[in-house]
């Protein structure tokens, strides 16, 4: 009886430390039986996810507030990047408003991209006591050739952009659509992140462009100043 009691014990242990079983992914098909790219299973090994995926968004502004680029990084059967560069947006309240949609710029992978089947598995936040991973089977049907045009729609309950500061309980919305420029379609996928997510689909990256002066630096740039100014005033004495 102890032996039966032993191996339920440790099949119920077994049980409780596996992974939870892959589900799928619920993002809709906003494109045409055509579509040059076609998804056949696109799962993760947790559904909602506590961070943002399998689609996150990083956004650059520089020192005088303006918006110097959007870069999406999507799976989507692959793993895609794109850049909007700079974009007319406008910020007020903590919030960013965007066109209802504009174009974006394939930077990764590069074109053009060989048909056939592909499978591409990531992980989003790794490190991260709650990191999930993307999982999509795919089948590209013919070679995707440059040039490609991308349109992308980005909301936050409905309105065209994005917070500064996460805000809870509120969800993203993304439109994303790719043709040749032959007008063959490559994809068109539309995606809600949930409300249970808890990480921001957008994150903002501080100005790199211009490099900040430590506190040492701004030390000795005020003593070179001052330095200066008394010879100059010295010399306009004389």
């Amino acid at each position: 009886m102890r032996c039966v009691s032993f191996a339920c014990c440790l099949v119920l242990a077994a049980a409780l430390s596996a992974p939870a079983l892959a589900v799928p992914i619920p993002w809709k098909n906003c494109g045409k039986p055509t579509d040059v790219l076609s998804i056949t299973q696109a799962i993760a090994s947790v559904w909602p996810p506590r961070v943002a995926a399998p689609a996150r968004a990083t956004a650059t502004f520089d020192r005088a507030g303006n918006l110097i680029d959007l870069r999406l990084f999507l799976v989507h059967g692959i793993a895609w990047t794109f850049d909007s560069g700079p974009l007319p947006a406008t910020t007020s309240s903590g919030f960013v408003s965007l066109p209802a949609s504009f174009p974006m710029f394939l930077t990764s992978p590069a074109l053009p991209i060989a048909a056939g089947p592909y499978v591409t598995t990531r992980t989003f936040d790794v490190g991260s006591p709650t990191p999930v991973t993307i999982v999509d089977h795919a089948n590209l049907a013919a070679h995707v050739n440059a040039p490609v045009t991308t349109t992308v729609s980005l909301s936050f309950d409905g309105t065209p952009g994005f917070p500064l500061t996460p805000i809870a309980g509120s969800a993203y919305a993304i439109h994303v659509q790719m043709a040749e420029s032959g007008g063959a379609e490559v994809f068109c996928m539309d995606f809600v992140m949930p409300l249970e997510t808890a990480a921001p689909f957008v994150s903002i990256e501080k100005p790199s462009n211009i490099p900040a002066i430590s506190r040492s630096g701004s030390v000795g740039l005020t003593t070179m100043l001052l330095v200066i100014a008394f010879f100059v005033m010295r010399r306009w004495r004389n």
